[in-house]
Order: C-alpha cells, then structure tokens, then sequence
C-alpha cells in the first residue's frame, strides 16, 4: 500500500533540497551509505543517516518537513531518530543521493524501539537519466520528481535499481513511527 500525491514540491523546492544535499557531500553529513547494518562504506549511495551526530537540518529542510507531516496528519506522531544504536539523520529527516552505479538492495526498515511501524512520506528531488526505479513490495512504483510517495518501509519490501547515465538520483525521506495498527486500518 502506497500513496501518491503528484506535483506535491515544486521544481524550485526540488532543487533547493538537491543543492542543500550536495552540500552535505562536499561538508561530510552526508556520507557512504550502509551495504549491511551498521556498515557505511558504499560510496554508490551516499546518506545523512549516520552522519548526522548533532547536526541540525538548514531551516528550509524542516519547513519541507513540517509541510509533510501536517499534509499527511503525522505531526503527533515520534519522529523517526534512531533505531537501537542506528543514527537515522536528524530531526526525522534523511536524504541520500545515490550515484550512477548505485542502488538500494530489496529489504525492510526496521521498526522503532517501541514496535511501532515506520512511515516514510518520500520525495525525489533529482532523477537520474536512466534507473534509480523504485519497487515496494515486488512492483514498480512510479514516480517523478516532486512527486511525494508515503509507504510502510518497516512492513513492506522495498528497493531501488541500479542508476544509470550522469545524473544522481536525490531522495528525501520525512517520516515517523505508527503503531502498527495504523498499518493494518489502512
């Protein structure tokens, strides 16, 4: 189960969050991302999930944030932090640029520390020219940029492909943690 909301940022929002990415490359709270839990070391895809320590987010990030969680009704709901000893960006908010080559194996997020489902309300900033195709739970999910896509990452099976030709592909991930009741209502 996924929702889609075409057109939810503009292009200009778009790319003020893809130069405000690549800017965490080039400072470093934005760095290699993980080929198995707890192990960041492929530089194909590069995130804020580990890297973000005390960190804050620049105030346009949070106002993107704030933007989603009052959209999608998720402003009572816990931030999604950490889970066990896993830094998840900060203030609820991971980006990842995923360079050509790069991809994102199938698998399943964690849920919180509290059992509660994990909820990612997604948007992608910047396509690749080729690849970088998302698939929940097996199918192919189609989305554009500015397009904002929320799914249960902890409940369903998940993966992007290889990215192909010149051009990152920048995904923004807002979120927070439901009970899994909410999941099972939906």
């Amino acid at each position: 189960m996924i929702k889609i909301f075409k057109n939810f940022l503009t292009n200009e929002e778009c790319e003020k969050l893809s130069e405000i990415a690549l800017i965490g490359v080039k400072e470093g709270w934005v760095g290699p991302g993980a080929n198995s839990p707890g192990e960041y070391n492929y530089v194909k895809r590069m995130t804020s999930r580990a890297y973000m320590k005390e960190k804050k987010y620049p105030k346009y990030v949070i106002e993107i944030s704030n933007k989603i969680r009052t959209f999608m009704n998720l402003e009572h709901h816990p931030l999604i932090l950490k889970y066990k000893d896993f830094q998840q960006g900060s203030e609820g908010v991971v980006v990842s640029v995923t360079y050509p080559g790069g991809d994102v194996p199938e698998h399943k997020d964690l849920r919180s520390d509290e059992g509660w489902a994990t909820y990612r309300c997604n948007v992608m900033t910047q396509k690749p020219e080729y690849g970088g195709k998302l698939y929940v739970d097996g199918e192919y999910v189609e989305i554009d940029v500015g397009d904002l896509h929320c799914y249960y990452p902890s409940e369903q099976r998940h993966a992007v492909t290889e990215v192909l030709g010149n051009t990152e592909r920048i995904l923004w991930m807002f979120g927070a943690h439901r009970p899994y009741q909410d999941f099972l209502r939906q």
